[in-house]
């Protein structure tokens, strides 16, 4: 579960804690961007900066720390709308992570990373720029004692245009293809083909079952319906992905435009639902109306119902993944006032 980087007894803004504009795609997945207190100027290096010192720690904040520490919680930074990325070189490859520990538990003993190296990449052109932090320095917590934050910051111009600034981000470092490996899978699946053939060979003794009416016909052209607009919502998705319109930098984007097409879609999940139900609905042709709505209705409503327990155990722990109460009647209005009556 995610929680706010200031619900552990770290340095605040001095103008306080705001939160930053989310569209509909950041809320449903959780994402909560707060400002940070570090502030430094362009082009300007600087070492050892005070950041805060935080008040004396109390055994609850001592508490919550270790129990952070224990369960590997992460930070995760924003620079110009870049994650922060932290690497290390390990056997020839470049390890990269979009986070850094809260703190780490060594040999029973918690520290927390009070000290934070960022270096800043510019383009020596455009201000477009992408941090990069090492943690320098850290500092063992102890009940009573406050805990001193600092920071350095360093510029580096580099030749990264803005339109390549995310290939760090979606380089794979040490991929290959092994085609021994594939040739070898391929063998398996052949042998596997041929007992599968041997195996399927008994269909002929069912074969008076399949184009028997199924018991519960309505059920069947439900789930069919809604299957055919999932699949549709997924690959109209991936194709507009795959053309550029859903780019990484624009958070949330991706998921506001699965829950648009998932309602555009519903006109297909109430077409095929009905049209299997006029092909096997045993003559009965009266009922369309209520396969039509309940088509509407089935998914979305197991959905919502999932969503709506999840998210009052999320507001009980105080998590940031629990979505605001505006939130939900906006999802209500657009099931209500676009898919249900598309479908």
């Amino acid at each position: 579960m995610s929680f706010s980087y200031y619900s552990l007894p770290f340095c605040k803004p001095k103008e306080g804690v705001k939160d930053g504009a989310e569209n509909l795609g950041e809320l449903l997945m959780g994402d909560r961007i707060e400002n940070s207190p570090y502030r430094f100027k362009m082009y300007t290096n600087e070492t050892e900066i005070f950041l805060c010192q935080s008040n004396k720690l109390s055994a609850d904040d001592f508490k919550l720390l270790k129990e952070r520490n224990d369960e590997m919680y992460q930070v995760n930074l924003i620079l110009d709308n870049l994650p922060a990325i932290r690497h290390t070189k390990k056997e020839g490859f470049m390890l990269r992570w979009t986070e850094y520990p809260a703190g780490v538990n060594i040999q029973d003993a918690y520290y927390v990373f009070n000290h934070l190296k960022l270096k800043v990449l510019v383009h020596k052109y455009e201000e477009t720029n992408v941090a990069r932090m090492r943690g320098t320095g850290d500092a063992e917590v102890m009940p009573g004692e406050p805990i001193v934050f600092t920071y350095e910051v360093a510029f580096e111009e580099i030749d990264i245009k803005w339109s390549s600034r995310w290939d760090a981000y979606l380089k794979m470092d040490g991929s290959k293809v092994h085609w021994r490996d594939l040739t070898r899978y391929e063998e398996l699946d052949k042998e596997a083909q041929a007992q599968m053939t041997e195996v399927l060979s008994g269909w002929k003794l069912v074969v008076g079952a399949v184009f028997r009416a199924p018991s519960n016909p309505a059920l069947l052209c439900i789930m069919v319906g809604d299957g055919v607009q999932i699949l549709g919502m997924a690959v109209v998705t991936i194709l507009f992905a795959a053309v550029g319109f859903m780019s990484p930098a624009s958070r949330g984007t991706l998921i506001t435009g699965m829950l648009f097409f998932y309602l555009i879609l519903g006109i297909t999940a109430g077409y095929v639902s009905v049209r299997l139900w006029r092909t096997i609905g045993c003559g009965d042709h009266r009922g369309w109306a209520s396969v039509a709505w309940k088509a509407a209705c089935f998914f979305p409503g197991i959905a919502f119902l999932i969503l709506t327990t999840l998210n009052f155990l999320l507001r009980g722990s105080h998590n940031t993944g629990a979505i605001p109460f505006s939130l939900f009647v906006i999802l209500l209005l657009l099931w209500f006032c676009i898919s249900v009556p598309l479908t």
